[in-house]
């Protein structure tokens, strides 16, 4: 019980986490495409739709993954021994939704 109780807390943790990121990276993306409505020259490069795209995610699921880390030692002090595994394919799986529902749109 303290296990599913252990791994809701960390579900509940990492869905604010993402909720605020993509708060945060819509409010960029947005600043960002105004500007370049603004001043033709400023629009997204190739590289910078990569970046969104792909490195955005990536870089994220990396965050994720050293908070998944933190959290583990953090639950060890209460003698509750969670699986590495679940962490890691958790963040592979949001990572490739991520990019697999982001780079469409960005190209």
């Amino acid at each position: 019980m303290k296990k599913t109780i252990a791994y809701g807390a960390y579900f509940l943790i990492v869905a604010t986490v993402t909720y605020f990121v993509e708060i945060f990276l819509s409010f960029m993306i947005s600043g960002i495409l105004f500007y370049a409505a603004d001043a033709p020259p400023g629009d997204i490069t190739n590289t910078g739709k990569l970046l969104y795209s792909v490195g955005m995610p990536v870089g994220y699921a990396f965050i994720l993954f050293g908070l998944y880390y933190l959290y583990l030692q953090i639950i060890k002090g209460f003698n509750i021994h969670l699986k590495l595994s679940f962490g890691v394919i958790f963040h592979m799986m949001i990572a490739i939704y991520l990019i697999w529902n982001i780079a469409p749109y960005v190209f």
